[in-house]
Order: structure tokens, then C-alpha cells, then sequence
């Protein structure tokens, strides 16, 4: 039997869709290429997809599930949901503060946002596989 579609797939798929945007994004600012305007198109639309999944669909079910989440901070999967809030709020925080105002050390800023964003994603991904998968 299959099992439903629900919005936390769909929510996965868009991430995935998200990840492809922030490639593109790095693609043209690597290999060459140096192409700053499509690099912040790709960039400016992963952010905010982001922002809307954050509004839509993450931040309800994280509000939803708070006092779950309070009550058992130590346990694998609030521990594992509390490390992706933060992991992932510090990297939409600073992907929307790029647009706005750009640090004085803009590469190495970049490069953390870029890893803080990678692990929110994995995090995210370990997130659904454990509360929807297992």
C-alpha cells in the first residue's frame, strides 16, 4: 500500500528544488564563470523559497510541536530539531542579511553561511527521515 502525499514531502521535494538553486547559485560565482547577477538571482530565489517553506510549513510544525520539543530537549529527535532550528535560522538569517547589506569579509562569510546552510539541510533530511520515514 502507498502511503500518502503530505505536505512534509512536498516540503522535501522543495528543498531539494532549493538545493539546486543554491548550486546553480555557487556554479556561477565558481568555475570560471564569475556571473554575479545570475549567481544573486539563484541565491535571492533559494532564499526566499526558504523563507516561504520556513512561514508555511517548517515554522508551523515547529510551533505545533513545541512543548514535545521543550518537555524532551535531550532526546534524539528534539535534540536533532532544536540543532536544525538554530543551525538553519542562523543560515535564512544571514542569506536574507546578504541582500540587504554585504559583510567586509564577504567570502568568508559566505562560506560559513554555505556550510551552516548545508548542515540545516542535512539535519532537515535526517529530520524527516526519522519522524516520517521510520
Amino acid at each position: 500500500m502507498m502511503k500518502e502525499f503530505s505536505i512534509y514531502d512536498l516540503n522535501l521535494l522543495l528543498q531539494l528544488v532549493i538545493f539546486a538553486l543554491f548550486i546553480l547559485g555557487i556554479y556561477h560565482m565558481k568555475a570560471g564563470r564569475k556571473s554575479l547577477g545570475k549567481h544573486r538571482l539563484f541565491m535571492g530565489l533559494a532564499v526566499v523559497l526558504n523563507a516561504i517553506s520556513i512561514l508555511l510549513i517548517m515554522g508551523r510544525s515547529f510551533m505545533t510541536s513545541l512543548g514535545f520539543l521543550a518537555s524532551r530537549p535531550r532526546e534524539f529527535g528534539p535534540f536533532m530539531t532544536w540543532i536544525h532550528v538554530i543551525v538553519g535560522s542562523y543560515a535564512e538569517i544571514s542569506g536574507v542579511w546578504f541582500f540587504r547589506k554585504h559583510p567586509r569579509n564577504v567570502r568568508l562569510s559566505m562560506r560559513v553561511t554555505t556550510i551552516f546552510w548545508a548542515v540545516a539541510l542535512l539535519l532537515g533530511v535526517a529530520y524527516y527521515v526519522y519522524y516520517y520515514m521510520l
